[in-house]
């Protein structure tokens, strides 16, 4: 499949635009967890307090809890970095622009709406229900998600 100039242009637009996303959450998690890091090596400094423990304590679960986040942000990221790499097929797949009646959607990773030159996009995962039920389907095609149907009008 031979996608236009316009086509190409678009996908590498909101691919870039997701990456950048992605990469400002992770940049603010991180930050976080270093601040998090930080405060826990200063408070458990201070051994004077009993209370202090409980501090320390709450700081690093407060890391613990947000490493899956961490991680998923970086798998995200890895992923939107090497959308380059994938050859344009006329099924739908990873690091296509799928527009729907309800909306325009981005197969990368999963993100709440953004927008790019005017136009809006919703970022979906290969492992999304949406994404599931619209794998080989062709444009005028319907799906129902959740109790959502869906009509493909084009996919690129």
């Amino acid at each position: 499949m031979q996608l236009t100039e316009s086509q190409q242009t678009e996908k590498e637009a909101v691919a870039a635009q997701l990456l950048a996303i992605k990469e400002n959450s992770y940049q603010n998690m991180m930050a976080m967890q270093n601040a998090d890091m930080n405060e826990a090596e200063s408070t458990n400094d201070n051994v004077q307090n009993m209370f202090e423990d409980g501090k320390v304590d709450q700081s690093i679960n407060r890391v613990e809890a947000r490493a899956s986040v961490v991680e998923a942000l970086q798998h995200d990221i890895r992923v939107l970095a090497n959308l380059s790499e994938i050859e344009p097929t006329e099924e739908i797949q990873l690091g296509d622009i799928i527009e729907t009646d309800q909306g325009t959607f981005f197969v990368g990773a999963a993100s709440d709406e953004f927008e790019v030159n005017g136009k809006k996009y919703r970022g979906i995962s290969t492992d999304s229900p949406l994404y599931l039920a619209l794998r080989g389907k062709h444009n005028g095609d319907k799906v129902e998600v959740n109790g959502t149907s869906f009509t493909l009008k084009n996919s690129y």
